[in-house]
Order: structure tokens, then sequence, then C-alpha cells
């Protein structure tokens, strides 16, 4: 399947379910120079992370995104917010003029990217200095819960290949590739917090999963639920989960 289309009907469960990033980091970013910047933010779904852009940090966000659904989605929610412009485009291809922007963002994307195409075109869409940053909510997959949600995974959804698209060993060797070597890295315990319809959403809502009418379906939200009501307390399910960042300015 093609990258962009692995999220098509899935944008209502994305946006209802998906976490936002931590106040922290927006202050580390804002540490580096990133307050008030002209951003593109690559990859942006239903537009979670360009809204973070704007509302703590001030920026100006071009939003890009290839799949129909996520964007649309995307307009519903912040297609009359001042500072954020919505356009199609991928990774590789922004469409958006060169030496534009001064910040380039993908979060929970750069995965589906290509490390080569996706440099090549941040560094013409970049001012000289530039930088780029990379990000994800990560499961702290050590956790019981998380080992017993990556079973169900393995177990229901064949496309499943681990969490954030699995290997980070393979994630390292891409990014050292985008940045021309290694790129710093920022760490923020996120732990997450779900009920149990917020997490079904959020399962439902990865690239991997299943959805009504595949083989396994019912049995899989059953599975899910299980899952749930054992490790829940008070009617909310904690998924440990860190914020990282990784950063660099991007030079020819």
């Amino acid at each position: 399947m093609d990258n962009t289309a692995k999220f098509s009907g899935k944008a209502e469960s994305y946006q209802s379910a998906r976490p936002g990033y931590p106040k922290q980091l927006a202050a580390r970013l804002a540490e580096l120079g990133m307050k008030g910047a002209d951003a593109a933010d690559v990859g942006a779904g239903t537009g979670i992370f360009s809204r973070f852009l704007r509302e703590e940090l001030g920026c100006s966000v071009w939003a890009v995104e290839p799949n129909g659904d996520m964007r649309r989605k995307a307009e519903l929610l912040l297609g009359n917010t001042p500072g954020i412009f919505l356009r199609e485009g991928t990774a590789e291809a922004t469409g958006l003029p060169s030496g534009s922007v001064s910040l380039v963002t993908a979060a929970q994307a750069f995965h589906w990217f290509s490390p080569q195409g996706f440099r090549r075109e941040c560094l013409r869409i970049l001012r000289p200095g530039g930088m780029a940053v990379l990000v994800w909510n990560s499961r702290v997959e050590e956790a019981e819960s998380v080992k017993r949600n990556g079973e169900i995974f393995r177990r229901f959804c064949p496309a499943f290949r681990g969490f954030s698209g699995g290997n980070w060993e393979e994630k390292q060797a891409a990014m050292e590739v985008f940045f021309g070597g290694k790129p710093a890295c920022i760490r923020i315990p996120h732990n997450l917090y779900y009920t149990k319809e917020k997490f079904i959403q959020r399962s439902l809502s990865s690239s991997y999963s299943i959805g009504p009418g595949d083989e396994g379906y019912t049995a899989y939200l059953a599975a899910l639920e299980g899952l749930f009501d054992q490790y829940a307390e008070d009617g909310l399910l904690c998924v440990p989960n860190e914020t990282k960042a990784y950063w660099g300015r991007l030079e020819s």
C-alpha cells in the first residue's frame, strides 16, 4: 500500500484519540530559537502538531498532508485558524516555495518518508541555517500493559511491525541519513491516559489496525477491551509514554 493511503478512513478516530504534546517540549524548542518561526509541518495529518506549533510557539504553519481524508478533517478543524495554512503535498514534494520556512517538523510521520527525498525537499524549502525536528509520542515498550497491547496487535493485525512503524534501529539509521549525522534528542516523560472508548479509538487509528468487516475484528475488540479492564484504574488506562524530539540544522 502507498504510505500516503495508510490512514484513509481513519481520520475521525485519529483526531478523536491521538494524544497531544507536552508543554515542556514547546519550552525546549523555544530555547532552541523556534518561537515564532515560519514552519512547515509535513505529514500533518489532522493538524495536531500544527496546532501545537501555532498555539504554544506562535509559529506561522504550513500544514502539509497528502492523505485526502486526513486533510479534510484538518480543514474542518483548522481551516479558519489564523496562522495555519493547509495544503496538499508529500514529504518529498511539499509544493512550498524555495527558501520559504526556517523550521520543518514531522510528528508521528518521518517513518513513512524517504529520508533522502525528504532531506532534499527540506534543503530546498528551508532558509540557510534552518532547522528540522522529528517528533514521536513513543510508548515505553518495557511496560507490561504495552507488551500486552503489542501481543494483541501481532495476533490480529497482519500489518503490525511494531509501534510507530517498528524497529527504532532502522529509524535511527534513517534519521542519520536525513540529518547527515546523529541528531540531538529531547526526551520528555509524557504518560497518556485513556477512557475505554478513547483507548479503542486510539488502537483503531493506527495504520496497521484492522477495521469493521475484517476477519477477527470482533475478537480483536474484545481483546483490547480485556486489556483495558485488566490494567485500568478508576476508569482510566495509563499508557507509559515519552515524547522524543530529534533535531538539527540541515546543511547541503
